[in-house]
């Protein structure tokens, strides 16, 4: 069950707050107060499940973790927002609309969502057997040689030193992703899109796992840090070390998880809606002295890391636009996506 504390202890989990409240930001000193009238004038009642979408869907394209947190993201970690905010969150975790998203039924069908500008397909997809082991090894070989080809000098620089590169901690892209779907509004993966680049079609299909799957869910930072323990890469002295830095202000030893070893033992891994609020964008604690980010990751995002990967049922597959006007996805039949069973977690 969704808790205030789901929404107050990450920036992402506060920006959604805020964004649902429907409120601009003013950086003047009253912001708060204004805040505080903004909240009176709410009624709680009022607030449906596209609009909890629209919120996530912000507060995922403000998720920037090669930079700084904006100025939105630093006025509400002040202290002096926190009243307002422990309100927002002891409201919106009550809303069966925040429920509704944030902890989407668990045997649902997963969708898979294909933006028009990649191929109008997922890329994985007729790339024949062995297609994800390839993707994974291909992966597995540039991390090494990126983090291989770091130089003594480029260890010895400041992190807040004006570098950037790589700064994701996601699995390679040309595996299959999935989300759930929110009734007749569609897949999270058309809304709430991190690093997105405003596509206004896609093609959604339902997948058919096996259903004897194996799936890692990620929850919360907790559950991050024990797959960063488990499998991971140590990436500290590449340019993650400057990005997360400015995301997250700390400076020391950085680890990213080694998606390569984790297929070895599960088939997919799944970050919650409720984890990406709770953690990500912060410095996940690993061990004594490392820590991880979760960087680039698509709220309730399941990625299919073994061979064969999942079959998209392509005759299943319907065309989505978005609405400007009424600013929502829509097939134009309402039709709701909802059908099956998404296979047992582990």
């Amino acid at each position: 069950m969704i808790t205030p504390e789901d929404l107050l202890v990450g920036p992402r989990g506060r920006r959604f707050c805020f964004e649902l409240l429907g409120h601009a930001a003013d950086e003047s000193s009253e912001v708060a107060h204004a805040l505080e009238a903004v909240i009176d004038t709410v009624d709680p009642r009022s607030i449906d499940t596209t609009q909890v979408l629209r919120a996530l869907a912000d507060t995922a394209d403000t998720a920037m973790s090669w930079q700084e947190p904006d100025a939105t993201d630093v006025l509400l970690a002040r202290s002096e927002f926190a009243p307002a905010l422990a309100r927002l969150a002891s409201t919106w975790a009550s809303l069966p609309a925040v429920t509704a998203v944030v902890e989407p039924p668990g045997a649902v069908t997963q969708w898979s969502t294909v933006p028009d500008g990649e191929l109008g397909r997922h890329p994985d997809r007729g790339a024949g057997p062995g297609a994800a082991a390839r993707s994974l090894t291909a992966w597995h070989r540039a991390l090494t040689t990126e983090v291989a080809a770091v130089r003594p000098r480029d260890r010895r620089r400041p992190a807040a030193a004006n570098v950037s590169g790589s700064w994701w901690s996601t699995p390679p892209s040309e595996l299959l992703t999935t989300t759930a779907a929110v009734g007749t509004l569609g897949p999270i993966g058309l809304w709430a899109v991190e690093d997105g680049l405003g596509w206004e079609r896609a093609t959604v299909a339902p997948i058919q796992p096996a259903p004897d799957v194996s799936v890692l869910v990620v929850d919360s930072a907790e559950d991050w840090g024990a797959l960063c323990r488990r499998w991971s890469f140590d990436v500290s002295d590449t340019t993650r070390r400057h990005d997360w830095y400015r995301t997250t202000g700390r400076d020391g030893r950085w680890l990213t998880p080694d998606w390569s070893a984790l297929a070895e033992t599960h088939d997919a891994v799944h970050v919650t809606v409720r984890a990406w609020l709770r953690a990500a964008g912060t410095a996940v604690p690993v061990g004594p002295d490392t820590a991880s980010v979760i960087a680039g990751w698509t709220p309730d995002t399941t990625v299919w890391l073994r061979d064969p990967q999942p079959v998209v049922d392509d005759d299943a597959a319907t065309v989505w636009t978005f609405d400007g006007d009424a600013l929502r996805w829509t097939t134009g039949d309402d039709e709701v996506l909802t059908d099956g069973v998404f296979p047992t977690r582990s």
